[in-house]
């Protein structure tokens, strides 16, 4: 990532637009996220979120949606109800509709959690559009990796498979510790520590590790419920 030092100029003068954000956001997050912190635009970057999100929703096959939902479904006691297989083409695109209103919604909250953590527990200086427009722009990395896994997950069959730390500490024992680290997801773990960048930015500090410490409680956190509730 680039991370050029505090005392380079706002990038004000040149708003990069939305297409030349989402590749910022991969090869240039300081610059990103210090242009938004004169110009917090995050409509554009949440609309891009949720079509790619719900897009990486409908590249899955039906047949795979439902097969995992049975999987997970009969692991829990609880099989389908009757009649539910039928509706795997329906189901599709109202996953896909669902993921795309779910996400601007996901991006607020998270944009709430990030400016009680900086302005409030931090004394940071920071708005919340600017807070919402980091969290949305750093995680179109998250939103874009439901694409580029697809294939793998259908290869797999299996519909909800993540990157995660879990994947590559198939050494450990089954039990907690492996379910967590197999909900540690790796792209989630990227948009995080942009998010303290990005936090870091809007506050005009010059270092960004601390921020990341206390963004990163939040995936952590999310994966260690998730792996109690699923044991």
């Amino acid at each position: 990532m680039n991370t050029m030092g505090e005392g380079h100029p706002d990038q004000e003068a040149e708003f990069p637009g939305l297409f030349k954000r989402y590749f910022l956001v991969y090869f240039s997050p300081d610059l990103l996220f210090r242009a938004l912190r004169g110009r917090p635009d995050w409509l554009g970057a949440v609309l891009l979120g949720g079509a790619l999100i719900a897009v990486g929703t409908l590249l899955l096959p039906a047949d795979l949606t439902i097969a995992t939902l049975r999987e997970r479904s009969l692991a829990q006691g609880q099989p389908l109800p009757a009649g539910f297989e039928d509706l795997g083409g329906v189901l599709r695109y109202v996953g896909g509709a669902a993921a795309f209103v779910f996400w601007p919604i996901a991006m607020a909250l998270y944009a709430g959690v990030v400016m009680v953590i900086f302005a409030f527990l931090l004394g940071h200086e920071g708005a919340y559009r600017q807070y919402l427009a980091v969290v949305a722009h750093a995680h179109l990395i998250t939103a874009t990796a439901g694409i580029l896994i697809a294939p793998l997950r259908i290869a797999m069959e299996d519909a909800q498979l993540l990157i995660s730390i879990g994947t590559f500490a198939t050494f450990l024992p089954p039990g907690y510790v492996l379910r967590f680290l197999s909900f540690v997801d790796l792209f989630g773990v990227w948009s995080w520590v942009l998010v303290g960048l990005g936090a870091a930015r809007i506050a005009r500090k010059k270092s960004w590790s601390v921020g990341c410490v206390f963004v990163l409680m939040i995936p952590l956190t999310t994966a260690a419920v998730f792996a109690i509730f699923t044991g």
